[in-house]
């Protein structure tokens, strides 16, 4: 499986038998040359995990005319009424199979879902906006329950064997940056982990290769560039 990161925390995934495409932006709302066409004839599934501009990004409502995509939205999200494409709506704590995929969602602890996808023997997983958000200017009592919240449903994962994780690694956090990716490889653990939502500090990348599990993260250097899973 291929794996190619776009920007922010959009990624494109492919396999031998289809395409996922999770929390697809383009800043400032230019569009790029991603065409679900080019992928024909493969079901395009477009994930999208929370209404937040920084990961539904209303380009991707232009491809509803492309009999292959399936849109697979977070339940907070809303499309115009006139909307014509093929959607499903999740919400937290769901399981459900769309087409050739089973997909089990998580509650993020910020808006939406985090999703668990299965597609053949490939298990994929996109956090979304679910982080262990420990802001410097929040309460010991908000941090506190973040902690909570990202353990507890990242502890749900618990006996996956995961082949592809994109976790947030926000660098806004600061010294706590880190703190999300350490907890799912310490406890959960994937063949390669995507560090994600890091504003173009690719430098982020560069320090989690120093960790004790290092070997199993992928090293982003620009957007674009694609790895083999």
């Amino acid at each position: 499986m291929n794996v190619t990161y776009l920007h922010h925390s959009g990624f494109l995934v492919e396999t031998k038998k289809n395409v996922m495409l999770f929390d697809y932006y383009t800043e400032g709302g230019k569009p790029d040359q991603l065409m679900p066409s080019d992928y024909a004839p493969k079901p395009f599934y477009v994930f999208v995990s929370h209404a937040h501009e920084d990961h539904f990004d209303k380009h991707i409502l232009r491809w509803a005319n492309q009999k292959q995509v399936h849109y697979i939205l977070s339940d907070d999200i809303h499309l115009p009424k006139d909307f014509q494409g093929n959607v499903t709506y999740v919400k937290p704590h769901q399981s459900l199979t769309v087409g050739d995929l089973n997909i089990r969602t998580l509650a993020s602890n910020d808006e939406g879902v985090a999703f668990l996808v299965q597609s053949g023997h490939r298990l994929i997983f996109h956090a979304g906006d679910l982080n262990w958000w420990h802001w410097k200017g929040e309460s010991d009592a908000f941090n506190q329950d973040i902690e909570k919240s990202y353990c507890a449903e990242i502890d749900s994962l618990e006996g996956e064997t995961i082949d592809a994780a994109f976790i947030p690694a926000d660098p806004r956090l600061e010294e706590y940056y880190d703190l999300a990716v350490n907890y799912f490889m310490e406890n959960i653990g994937a063949k390669v982990l995507f560090p994600m939502h890091f504003w173009r500090k690719y430098d982020v990348c560069s320090k989690l290769r120093q960790k004790p599990y290092g070997a199993h993260v992928a090293h982003i250097k620009a957007e674009g560039e694609a790895f083999s899973v």
